[in-house]
């Protein structure tokens, strides 16, 4: 299987979230020790009675428990840090009191006090009409994910896409439907907006004919300047030099499925034959490396390897140099493996990853789902959807020729359309699912992941409660604290508590933003770029 299961971990132990302090009820708690932020407060939605204005909704405060705060705009990705005198602020804002004039000052700077009788909630209500607004056009999509076949030739214990495909077909996708659909992917996206062809299954080189015509037909029907790159999910193990070859003239590069050395990998991705694949695995992509292939691995963490998730990445890097890594948070195979014995705590898959990206940021390693949350983060946008089948950008074909927004509910035959038909697509999918976004979340009221998050997956939503338009509870949990883990880095990376107690409040720049990301980039045509979560922002 192609490394189709968004899955990952870590093993820091589980540290307290924030505390949201209800609206109207301000208050500040007795200062911790620990380094896990505390949110302190969502600032009343009361009506102004201040001359002076209030602090907007979507702002919050969060205290570092050594005497240090974070006033933060969930929606406008803007921060300001301070001591006590940025905490007596709030506080005396709230309740119309007294403030310190040089602070608010700074707060009404940066975007973070309304006027007296204005709309608190002015920027979520413009984020909701935009949102309203592009539901309207027609459809431009970034994503055409090909699932050429229903079977794999290996049997990964935790693949959620072979083990949930209704009433699966040995045949695989027929070549007049891949040209029908490469032929409207096009027409219904600019020739200048990145996009992805993404070839996979199961394993997809099982049918190499048909691989070739999808390379053949996309070099065939690309318009003049079309930004499109085809990429390839593999597990790697049927690649030759001949194929590579091919797969190096049409300059597709692959994604290859591997979880870690040997004993890792080996212990859920064996063969029909209950014997490992690592050994075949390492062979194809060393084949696909020497004849010019560009190569990224998708990893899938779980109990099974999140113990030595830093180990993992240091050898990957080592033998491999993948231009990047695919670091998947572990899901339930199933809808109905609620309850499978590898799954792991969202928190520490958060710690994990975020200790990683440290590490190796200023070398430029793009960890994908690491980056999908620190790009709203430091360039100031907010992330609407967490995935771009709810943004409406993505087509997904399945190997019976049935089209949708989204692999996993394609393969059980939700949300699939036999027609290609963008006013279909827009009814059934986009006028649902673009409300799957937090802003419009009673839910999400008070949270400072706010603007980063994208309510998460649609399948696990429907996996853990029924319903597709859920919380995605699980990405909730991990994003909340990937939030956490990035406003304490940027506060060190500001200059931290020593410019505190040396400039008292400030706000942060873009430069010093930009530290949190590093070196890390998208790179359009590359494979250091999201594939399947590309929303258009």
């Amino acid at each position: 299987m192609s490394g189709c299961s968004d899955s990952c971990g870590a093993t820091s132990g589980a540290q307290p979230g924030p505390v949201f302090i209800p609206q109207g009820s301000l208050r500040v708690g007795p200062p911790e020790a620990a380094p896990p932020t505390r949110l302190l407060v969502e600032i009343p939605a009361d009506p102004a009675t201040s001359e002076r204005g209030e602090l907007e909704n979507d702002v919050q405060l969060v205290a570092f428990g050594d005497g240090t705060y974070c006033l933060t705009h969930a929606l406008r990705h803007r921060q300001i840090f301070g001591g006590e005198d940025l905490r007596r602020t709030v506080e005396a804002l709230a309740a119309d009191g007294a403030v310190d004039d040089a602070v608010f000052a700074l707060m009404k700077a940066e975007g973070f006090v309304s006027g007296r009788g204005e709309d608190k909630n002015a920027v979520r209500a413009s984020l909701a009409a935009q949102e309203a607004e592009r539901v309207e056009k027609d459809p431009d999509f970034s994503l055409l994910r090909v699932l050429l076949t229903d079977f794999c030739n290996l049997k990964c214990d935790y693949c959620k896409v072979v083990q949930n495909v209704e009433a699966p077909q040995k045949a695989p996708t027929g070549t007049a439907r891949l040209t029908e659909v490469v032929e409207y992917f096009f027409a219904n996206s600019r020739p200048a907006q990145p996009k992805i062809i993404h070839c996979t299954g199961g394993e997809p080189t099982l049918h190499w004919p048909e691989m070739e015509h999808l390379l053949e037909e996309k070099q065939r029907l690309a318009r003049p300047d079309e930004n499109c790159w085809v990429v390839v999910g593999t597990n790697a193990t049927l690649i030759t030099a001949e194929r590579a070859r091919t797969l190096a003239r049409h300059g597709a590069k692959c994604i290859v499925s591997m979880d870690g050395p040997e004993e890792i990998h080996d212990l859920l991705r064996p063969n029909h034959a209950d014997r490992g694949s690592w050994t075949q695995v390492d062979r194809g992509i060393r084949i696909l490396q020497e004849h010019g292939v560009e190569v990224s691995i998708s990893a899938v963490f779980g109990s099974h390897n999140l113990t030595r998730a830093d180990e993992i990445i240091e050898w990957f890097m080592a033998e491999y140099r993948p231009t990047g890594l695919g670091v998947n948070f572990m899901k339930p195979p199933t809808p109905q493996q609620q309850d499978y014995p590898y799954l792991i705590d969202g928190v520490d898959y958060a710690q994990t990853l975020y200790d990683i990206h440290r590490k190796w940021r200023d070398q430029g390693l793009f960890l994908e789902l690491v980056h999908r949350k620190l790009e709203p983060f430091v360039k100031g946008h907010y992330r609407f959807h967490d995935c771009g089948a709810a943004a409406g950008a993505n087509l997904n074909l399945d190997a019976k020729g049935k089209v949708g927004p989204c692999k996993s509910f394609l393969v059980m035959d939700r949300l699939a359309l036999s027609a290609l038909d963008g006013t279909a697509y827009s009814d059934s999918v986009l006028s649902r699912w673009r409300m799957r976004s937090p802003i419009y979340y009673s839910h999400c009221d008070g949270c400072s992941a706010r603007g980063m998050c994208g309510n998460g997956c649609a399948y696990d939503a429907y996996v853990a409660h029924g319903d597709e338009m859920s919380i995605d509870r699980r990405s909730c949990e991990y994003t909340k604290r990937f939030n956490e883990l990035m406003l304490r880095d940027l506060f060190e990376l500001s200059g931290g508590g020593e410019r505190v107690e040396r400039e008292g409040a400030y706000a942060v720049t873009q430069r010093e933003r930009d530290l949190v990301m590093g070196a890390v980039a998208a790179i359009p045509g590359s494979l250091s770029y999201s594939i399947g979560h590309h929303t258009h922002q």
